[in-house]
C-alpha cells in the first residue's frame, strides 16, 4: 500500500506541475512590491516575516516565530512579470475585467451617533439673594414649564430695603443713586420688568417671583417648598427639546472631507422609514484616542419632542464630491501586507499585478491614487488566481480550490489513492494533496475544537525552523487515537485563510496512518 500512494503522489505533483506550466508563464516574481528570495543587483526595500507580511524590518533578521526574514523588492519597471493564461482556462476561471475610469466622485459618509440634549438651552436656576422657597411650582423630574409660568417665589428680608433704597433715590431726583439702587436690585435677581414696575408703582415686597423665561423640561431638582436657599444653592435644571443635538463619530480615515456645513440625512432605529435632514454645526478639535474617530455635532429640528437623549442613529454625511478622479471597482484590489495591487489585462492573453495607491471609497468604487492610468483594462473577478506569482503558497492553495470548479481541475488538484480487493472494490481511500508539506512532532497541547499544538522538526522548503505552533486538523482526523506527549508524523496544507491544516496524521511509533 505504501509503495502505491508513493508512486501516485508522485504522480499527482508531476501532473500538478504540468498543470500549472501549461497556465502560468512568468519570468521574475510577480509581486507588487516584489518578494524573493533573492534579487542579485537590487537593494531590497524592506524584509517581512514569511508568516506575517506586516511585520517588517529595514535590515535582515528573525521574524518573531525564528524565522529568516525574506527581502522585498521594488516592482520591476518590464512586463516580465506578466502571467499568460489560455482563453480556456480563463473561461473555467470565471475571470471578468473592469476599466479604470474618470468620474466624479459623490461620496457619502456612512456613521453612527447619539441624540444629546442641546446644551445651549441648558439653565440652571440659582437664587441672587439668600431666603426661603415660600412657593415652589416644579413637583418632578420631567415636568413641563411654560414660558412665563411661575417656578418659584422667594422670601428674602433684605429686599425690602433695596427696594427701599430705589425708591428713595427716586424721589430725591437723584439720578446716579438711582441708578446705583437699579444694579443692585438686577444683581438680586429682579428683572429690569420688574424694577420698572417697582418704580411705576412705589410698593416694596419681601418676595421675589421668578419666572420661566421659554419652555423648558425639568432635567433635575435640588430644592423644595420651603427649603432654605442661597446663591451657591441649585434650584433646579431646566433644559428645552425644542432642538435637539446629534453628536456623530466619524472614522480617522473621513475627516479630511469634514466641514461645517455639510447637509446629512438622519435616521434613528426607534422610527423605521423615517428620515430626519439636518447640517454639521460643529467639529469637535480632537480626535478619540482609543477609537480613533472625530466627533462631530448636527443640529436638528425636534418641535414634537418625538426625538429623546441617548437615542442610536445612522448618519449619512454628504461630503462635496471630487471631481475628476481616477476609480476602479473596489472588488479589483488586492490587498496585503506589502500593500495594495491590482491586475491589469494586457495583450494576447497576458495579465500582470500592478502596485497601486488608494484613496477613498464611493459605493461600489476606490479612488486611484498611483499607479494605473484611465482607460486601462483590469481583472474584477478571479484576479486571486493570477496573482499568484506575487504570494505563491497561498495562490496555489486558491488555485487548487477554484480549479475544482472543473472536473479536469478537480481531478488534477486533487486525486484519491485507493487500495482494491480482488473484486475490484475499493476500500478506504486517501487522498493525497499536491501543496502538502511533512515533518514531524511531538504533541504538546490538544482542543476540543480540533486544534493541536505542535513542537515540530524544521520544515526547509517552507524555510521555518524547528518551533512550535498551532494546527486545525481534517474533520476525518480522529485526535481520540492520540494524547500530549505522542511522537508523530504529519502532513499539513496552508489554507485560503493562511492557517495551517493537518491532513494526514501518522503515529511515529506505529507508523499507522489517519487520513481524510
Amino acid at each position: 500500500m505504501r509503495t502505491i500512494v508513493s508512486f501516485m503522489s508522485v504522480g499527482i505533483l508531476g501532473v500538478v506541475a504540468g498543470f500549472l506550466a501549461g497556465i502560468w508563464f512568468t519570468g521574475e516574481q510577480a509581486s507588487a512590491p516584489e518578494i524573493a528570495a533573492g534579487s542579485p543587483g537590487r537593494e531590497p526595500l524592506y524584509w517581512v516575516a514569511p508568516m506575517d507580511p506586516s511585520f517588517r524590518r529595514d535590515e535582515p533578521g528573525l521574524s518573531p516565530m525564528g524565522m529568516d526574514l525574506i527581502p522585498v523588492f521594488e516592482e520591476p519597471d518590464s512586463e516580465s512579470n506578466a502571467v499568460s493564461v489560455a482563453s480556456t482556462i480563463q473561461q473555467n476561471l470565471g475571470l471578468r475585467t473592469g476599466k479604470a475610469i474618470r468620474t466624479d466622485f459623490a461620496r457619502d459618509i456612512s456613521a453612527v451617533g447619539y441624540t444629546r440634549w442641546n446644551e445651549a438651552s441648558i439653565k440652571m436656576l440659582h437664587p441672587r439673594a439668600e431666603g426661603w422657597l415660600e412657593e415652589f411650582k416644579l413637583a418632578s423630574v420631567g415636568d413641563r414649564v411654560s414660558a412665563g409660568q411661575v417656578v418659584y417665589e422667594l422670601y428674602a428680608p433684605n429686599l425690602v430695603s433695596a427696594q427701599q433704597e430705589f425708591l428713595t433715590a427716586r424721589q430725591a431726583g437723584n439720578e446716579a443713586l438711582a441708578s446705583l439702587a437699579r444694579e443692585r436690585l438686577l444683581a438680586l435677581g429682579f428683572t429690569a420688568a420688574q424694577v420698572e414696575d417697582l418704580a411705576r408703582n412705589g410698593s416694596t415686597s419681601s418676595r421675589l417671583v421668578y419666572r420661566a423665561v421659554n419652555d423648558a423640561l425639568v432635567l433635575s431638582l435640588g430644592a423644595r417648598r420651603g427649603s432654605f436657599v442661597q446663591p451657591s444653592s441649585s434650584i433646579a435644571t431646566l433644559a428645552s427639546l425644542d432642538t435637539i443635538w446629534v453628536d456623530v463619530d466619524v472614522f480617522e480615515t473621513d475627516v479630511a472631507d469634514l466641514a461645517v456645513g455639510l447637509e446629512a440625512d438622519i435616521e434613528f432605529p426607534a422610527f423605521p422609514g423615517e428620515r430626519w435632514s439636518a447640517a454639521i454645526n460643529y467639529i469637535y478639535p480632537e480626535l478619540d484616542s482609543d477609537s480613533r474617530t472625530l466627533r462631530v455635532r448636527l443640529l436638528v429640528d425636534n418641535a414634537d419632542h418625538r426625538l429623546k437623549p441617548n437615542m442610536f442613529a445612522n448618519v449619512s454625511i454628504h461630503a462635496d464630491p471630487r471631481r475628476d478622479v481616477l476609480a476602479v471597482p473596489r472588488e479589483a484590489v488586492i490587498r496585503s501586507g506589502s500593500g495594495a495591487r491590482v491586475i491589469v489585462v494586457l495583450e494576447d492573453g497576458r495579465f500582470q499585478p500592478r502596485a497601486v495607491r488608494t484613496g477613498v471609497s464611493s459605493g461600489e468604487r476606490i479612488e486611484i491614487l498611483q499607479g494605473l492610468a484611465a482607460g486601462e483594462t483590469i481583472v474584477t473577478s478571479g484576479q486571486f488566481l493570477l496573482d499568484a506569482e506575487a504570494n505563491g503558497e497561498q495562490a496555489m492553495a486558491r488555485l487548487d480550490a477554484s480549479a475544482q470548479a472543473s472536473q479536469g481541475a478537480a481531478d488534477t488538484m486533487a486525486m484519491p489513492a485507493e487500495s482494491a480487493d480482488d473484486t475490484g472494490n475499493t476500500s478506504d481511500s486517501e487522498v493525497i494533496y499536491a501543496t502538502t508539506y511533512e515533518t514531524r512532532g511531538r504533541i504538546t497541547n490538544m482542543m476540543a475544537d480540533g486544534m493541536v499544538t505542535l513542537a515540530h522538526e524544521p520544515v526547509p522548503s517552507l524555510n521555518w525552523p524547528a518551533m512550535t505552533m498551532g494546527f486545525t486538523t481534517h474533520p476525518a482526523i480522529d485526535l481520540d487515537d492520540y494524547s500530549v506527549g505522542d511522537t508523530v508524523r504529519f502532513e499539513f496544507r496552508q489554507q485560503d485563510d493562511g492557517s495551517y491544516q493537518i491532513v494526514v496524521l501518522t503515529s511515529a511509533e506505529t507508523n499507522e496512518r489517519t487520513s481524510q
